[in-house]
């Protein structure tokens, strides 16, 4: 290293330094001494401000994505889980008179059971009648079926009567599907879907349970077990 050069102005002492160009020898390209291009070149590259920001932004997107995917799954298995079985249906024949609401009367009507007995409604005045839409081809319907023939036997020593009506079919449809299963209760082929247009069924298995007075006391659309269904029928009854 070179010493140091003093000189003597006026009285005063001035130090100045002198350097070599270069290196100091003995150092290498991580020492103090290293030009910051050398320093550079060894070291990483760091991103940008716009890199930085653009992988923020990338990464908050996935976070929401994932997390709006979690929540309709989470729906779909909620919705799934509490909705009923109920099998949608559209009925060709124009619907006739006030929809049916609880409260409100039920319509009249006269219909041919596939046994060929004429049934009317109001003969049933003074008894609580449970009117059940379906179908043979409705899997829900079918479930509920030896359901609703154990209740039926019970309830009908009290008065109750059952009155089923299948959408769309014609009497030798229901006729087969009725034995085979088992089914005692009147059953009521509705090939032109008039009454059930009437009653505005959009959906198998429709309960319309109503009173001895002739009021509508309940309307539940979707499969029933056997406790709602005795359920149901008790309160009728009181």
């Amino acid at each position: 290293m070179t010493p140091p050069v003093i000189e003597q102005e006026d009285g005063m002492s001035t130090e100045h330094t002198t350097r070599t160009s270069g290196p100091t020898p003995g150092a290498d390209a991580t020492s103090p001494d290293a030009s910051a291009g050398e320093r550079g070149a060894d070291l990483p590259s760091r991103p940008d401000w716009r890199t930085r920001l653009r992988e923020s932004r990338y990464g908050t997107l996935g976070v929401l994505v994932v997390t709006t995917a979690l929540i309709l799954v989470g729906a779909w298995f909620v919705r799934d889980a509490t909705a009923p079985d109920v099998s949608e249906v559209s009925t060709t024949a124009q619907a006739s008179g006030p929809a049916p609401a609880v409260g409100q009367p039920a319509q009249d009507f006269t219909a041919r059971t596939i046994d060929g007995r004429t049934v009317q409604l109001s003969d049933y005045r003074g008894k609580p009648v449970w009117l059940l839409f379906g179908a043979s081809w409705c899997a829900s319907c079918r479930a509920e079926a030896p359901d609703v023939q154990a209740v039926y036997e019970q309830a009908r020593k009290d008065g109750v009567e059952v009155l089923a009506v299948y959408l769309g079919e014609d009497a030798l449809s229901v006729r087969d599907y009725t034995r085979g299963v088992g089914l005692t209760y009147p059953h009521i082929p509705d090939p032109d879907t008039a009454l059930s247009g009437r009653y505005r069924v959009m959906g198998i298995p429709a309960h319309y349970f109503i009173a001895p007075d002739g009021t509508i006391a309940s309307i539940q659309v979707g499969s029933l077990d056997r406790e709602r269904m005795t359920a149901t029928l008790a309160d009728l009854r009181r």
